[in-house]
């Protein structure tokens, strides 16, 4: 176990236009920093809230296949949004992580319907199938709060990695009620983000700060809501949380390291946590394990358990 994060652009296995990516746009921060560090911050803003474009891998094209398939509009995107099982069935939410899709949880979905429910996945903007370049955590509340008005009450949410802080967020910030809550390699704050974001492109503190005061500046009053960025961090947000809670983490998650998971269980003493080994980031998703135990956890209809 360490507190040291990998990140997979920093590899020796990188392809060469990814290397002359990361290597010339840490060389304009690094010259852009020193000459204007507000100008720094404001290109580090958007390059922080550009996901990657991903292949979705052929394992997923099936599950895809098989939900119903329409698009909402939240502030000008069009949300994918796809439903497995059947209307009147209890309703679990999907809510994926960054750079993700909601059939990244397909392990999760044929277990579930065929326990019962109806499986509900949306896609932030410029991931899956929704439009848009850009996305953030506010957005992504914003979006699971209209989900969840359209499609009527969730008996659970089961979120990974970004999609924890999104959840939490939309619980917080948008009066989003669910009885179960799942969290999957979450992390605890927004801080620790920024860290990781910053040290990718080896960014000077002062444009850091900038990039914070940029966004505060852009957004703060975009959301009806009031926020500050330790406000919107997941330490913070799941003070509001009266779910029953579900923590899974790896301990070999080398993305979003065990100690992040950490603060979040001692703050909510009650919640049951599962620690697995080997499987990382994003194998923990296919994991028999997890998938099982996470099923349960939403199918127990104890008293304890409500």
């Amino acid at each position: 176990m360490t507190n040291k994060t990998h990140h997979p652009f920093k590899t020796s296995n990188m392809p060469l236009p990814m290397r002359v990516f990361f290597s010339m746009t840490t060389l304009v921060f690094k010259i852009l920093g020193a000459v204007s560090p507000t100008l720094a911050g404001k290109l580090a803003l958007r390059l922080f809230m550009t996901p990657p474009k991903v292949i979705i891998p052929k394992r997923e094209a099936h599950i895809r296949a098989e939900a119903k398939l329409h698009f909402i509009t939240v502030k000008n995107q069009q949300i994918s949004v796809r439903i497995w099982g059947e209307e009147g069935h209890p309703t679990v939410l999907l809510s994926h992580g960054w750079g993700g899709r909601c059939s990244q949880l397909m392990g999760f979905i044929k277990p579930l319907v065929d326990a019962g429910y109806r499986v509900i996945g949306f896609e932030n903007p410029a991931h899956g199938d929704s439009t848009g370049k850009q996305a953030n955590m506010l957005d992504g509340a914003t979006i699971l709060a209209e989900v969840v008005k359209q499609q009527g009450p969730v008996e659970a949410i089961i979120a990974h990695s970004f999609g924890t802080g999104v959840a939490l967020l939309a619980i917080d910030k948008f009066g989003v009620k669910t009885p179960k809550l799942i969290l999957i390699s979450a992390f605890s704050g927004v801080k620790f983000i920024l860290s990781v974001f910053g040290e990718l492109f080896s960014l000077r503190q002062s444009t850091l700060d900038a990039l914070q005061s940029v966004a505060l500046e852009r957004f703060s009053h975009e959301y009806n809501v009031a926020w500050d960025w330790q406000e919107i961090s997941p330490i913070e947000t799941i003070k509001s949380c009266e779910s029953k809670l579900l923590l899974i983490h790896d301990e070999d998650d080398h993305e979003v390291p065990l100690e992040e998971v950490l603060p979040l269980h001692n703050s909510q003493p009650d919640a049951q946590i599962l620690i697995t080994s080997g499987f990382g980031h994003r194998k923990i998703l296919l994991n028999e394990q997890v998938i099982e135990t996470s099923v349960e956890f939403i199918r127990d209809k104890s008293p304890e358990n409500q």
